[in-house]
């Protein structure tokens, strides 16, 4: 006859062996089961249109410095009702590749079958950013206004010698944008694939423009930096339909390099300062004060300010199409009180000072 004590150890290991073998089954069911139906799986793809105006390609001047530009590394993709606009599903894609179509980011997005608007974007900029982000119809892109300590240096915003300044912004960087409306997703036994109506792979083009400016100056040997603002530029953009939003009217605010190029009447080279600068655009309610503020700091210390007005400029095909903004003055920078003039850009002078500013984040 066994003992009581026995008799417990024999249970108590029964017990035992009976939860290891739950445990085991609880692991092994975990092993394979899917935490998402492979049926709501479905892989997307997109490209990115980077045959950008003045920055890949149609430079007024090869000579001059390019714009910097890197591709974007990091995409969201996001699903949107068609009946509320409401997000109602998202994913951040950074897993990328390349082609004979150019460069694209892929990876997969989770959804029941449905009819949904989709929209991507990519995420990774410095200077821009995105508002109303749960809302398909209301997402917009933006740029925050310079910082106080920037505007506090900048002559033409505390004279208000333009017209209407309006708030003053940082450039935006490029921001790729791609829409399929009423795609539909249906029921499918496996990962499918996520297609515009046409068949094709959704394509993600800018939303920001690239515009080369550049006005003669005499007497850059007096200058130690230069800046500009151009007005009647929009400060945001919808990304679903691409409309800029009339609220947001700004000036964007931007550095000036100084340089050489051939006369447009002659072949006598020319001193210039020159720019090439974003914006999300022209506001269409902008007419007739579209003006360049730009802004000589003097080797003194002293400030000089020229504006010239270009609205009339942005109804020409260059402009329009080229975004070519080569304005035909010259401007004369005021010696500095005891100063010689050497006749022009000695090889001493070299490149201006960047004004730098603080980004609001």
């Amino acid at each position: 006859m066994r003992s009581m004590k026995s008799e417990e150890r024999g249970v108590k290991n029964g017990v035992l062996c009976t939860l290891c073998l739950l445990l085991v089954s609880v692991f092994a069911s975990c092993e394979h089961r899917q935490l998402v139906d492979i049926t709501d799986t479905h892989y997307v793809r997109i490209y990115l249109d980077e045959h950008i105006r003045n920055v890949h390609y149609g430079f007024y001047d090869e000579t001059k410095e390019k714009p910097a530009y890197k591709t974007p590394e990091g995409v969201r993709v996001v699903l949107g009702d068609p009946e509320t606009g409401k997000v109602v599903s998202e994913r951040y894609l950074h897993d990328s590749g390349s082609d004979e179509r150019g460069n694209y980011v892929y990876g997969t997005l989770v959804a029941k079958a449905g009819n949904y608007h989709l929209l991507a974007y990519n995420y990774d900029t410095e200077a821009t950013h995105i508002s109303h982000k749960d809302s398909y119809t209301d997402m917009e892109v933006y740029t925050n206004p310079i910082s106080d300590e920037l505007k506090s240096r900048l002559q033409s915003v505390r004279t208000g010698t333009t017209t209407r300044i309006g708030e003053v912004r940082y450039e935006p960087d490029h921001v790729f944008v791609a829409t399929v409306e009423n795609l539909r997703i249906g029921d499918t036994p496996q990962v499918d694939t996520l297609l515009t109506p046409e068949g094709n792979w959704p394509v993600a083009e800018s939303v920001t423009k690239t515009y080369y400016m550049q006005v003669n100056v005499k007497g850059v040997e007096y200058v130690r930096s230069a800046v500009a603002l151009i007005t009647g530029m929009s400060g945001s953009v919808r990304l679903h339909d691409r409309s800029m939003v009339p609220e947001m009217e700004s000036s964007i605010y931007f550095n000036l390099q100084n340089g050489l190029t051939k006369g447009r009447t002659n072949q006598e080279d020319v001193h210039v300062a020159y720019a090439s600068f974003n914006t999300f655009g022209k506001l269409p309610e902008a007419e007739g004060y579209i003006e360049i503020t730009f802004e000589f700091n003097i080797t003194d210390g002293t400030v000089q300010t020229e504006t010239i007005r270009v609205t009339d400029m942005f109804e020409t095909d260059e402009v329009r199409e080229k975004q070519w903004i080569i304005i035909d003055k010259t401007i004369e920078i005021v010696p500095p009180e005891g100063s010689t003039s050497t006749g022009g850009m000695s090889p001493g002078v070299g490149q201006w000072e960047q004004v730098e500013g603080d980004f609001t984040i």
